[in-house]
């Protein structure tokens, strides 16, 4: 019974990451300034074929994590979770129209500021559930482990890739992608930071304690 409680908190967790994460994520294609350097490619690849930008999302994570898994890095959970609920939410969120494109340049900046905000929050939370890495993450270390070269290189490498791929192929592309890649490790590393002070190991613990106590004050009474 613990860790099944244990489980649906640590999932629930990631889940909320998720979230909180394609929110920023659609802020930042609302913005119109230019997305995360991997959705200038997915934007991209929509001019292309007719699916949606999170079906596109998917497809990409799904054959990501297929050529991650042959170069010796086998997916999780999380991975798959990662992989499928992120497009499932930005689709979502976009259909549900929560955000409008706005028409003043000042709306935009604080569409692409809080967009890299949640971005880096939400990655923070889900990072902090430890059930794997994204799709990307670990093609990232895919690499890694191949060439022998340092994360900051290997993932560098990668993000000019994809945004030339992706720009080449009329993906959307400006300030804001640059504004992303320059600022999102801070506040992924802040917002880490801070959920290790405010939450930790102990805390799901304890909401799982408090749970199987009410459960069982529940079946006395």
């Amino acid at each position: 019974m613990k860790k099944i409680i244990y489980y649906l908190l640590q999932y629930s967790w990631l889940t909320l990451g998720l979230f909180v994460l394609s929110i920023g994520i659609v802020l930042l294609i609302r913005a119109n300034l230019g997305p995360a350097p991997w959705d200038v490619f997915h934007t991209g690849i929509t001019n292309y074929i007719s699916l949606t930008l999170g079906q596109v999302m998917i497809l990409a994570g799904g054959i990501i994590v297929l050529l991650s898994w042959v170069l010796g890095v086998k997916p999780y959970t999380g991975t798959v979770l990662n992989m499928t609920l992120i497009g499932f939410f930005v689709d979502y969120i976009m259909n549900q129209g929560w955000f409008i494109v706005p028409h003043l340049m000042f709306y935009c900046i604080i569409y692409m500021i809080f967009g890299i905000i949640l971005c880096g929050a939400g990655s923070g939370i889900y990072i902090s559930a430890n059930l794997g890495a994204g799709p990307r993450d670990s093609l990232m270390l895919a690499l890694c482990k191949i060439t022998g070269q340092r994360v900051g290189v290997v993932r560098t490498i990668l993000e000019v890739s994809v945004v030339i791929a992706g720009y080449l192929l009329g993906g959307l592309f400006g300030p804001g992608t640059i504004m992303f890649s320059l600022f999102i490790g801070w506040v992924i590393e802040f917002s880490l930071n801070l959920i290790r002070k405010l939450t930790s190991y102990s805390v799901f613990i304890n909401v799982q304690n408090m749970l199987l106590r009410r459960a069982h004050c529940h079946k006395s009474c």
